[in-house]
């Protein structure tokens, strides 16, 4: 039977926090430009770019927290075979 336990590149927690961080810039840049675009100003605006901006922060804590578990994870693989009992 061939050897099953792949090990995911090195560079796969880095490759995916940099796709979130991309997200979460396009998510900000939506919010910063989104109310000019349709018509708003005053304290919707302001109220509607901050939703955007907290959601775009929140992206990048979840890509820091993505990244790390994904390191754990490879980490804390041993690819040794499975034993039964």
């Amino acid at each position: 039977m061939p050897d099953q336990t792949r090990k995911p590149p090195s560079s796969v927690a880095t490759i995916t926090m940099a796709a979130v961080l991309v997200g979460a810039v396009i998510t900000a840049a939506i919010g910063a430009f989104l109310p000019g675009l349709i018509g708003l100003t005053g304290t919707p605006a302001i109220v509607l770019q901050l939703v955007f901006y907290a959601v775009a922060a929140i992206d990048v804590a979840i890509a820091f927290w993505l990244r790390a578990r994904i390191r754990k994870a490879a980490s804390s693989r041993t690819g040794g075979t499975v034993q039964r009992q």
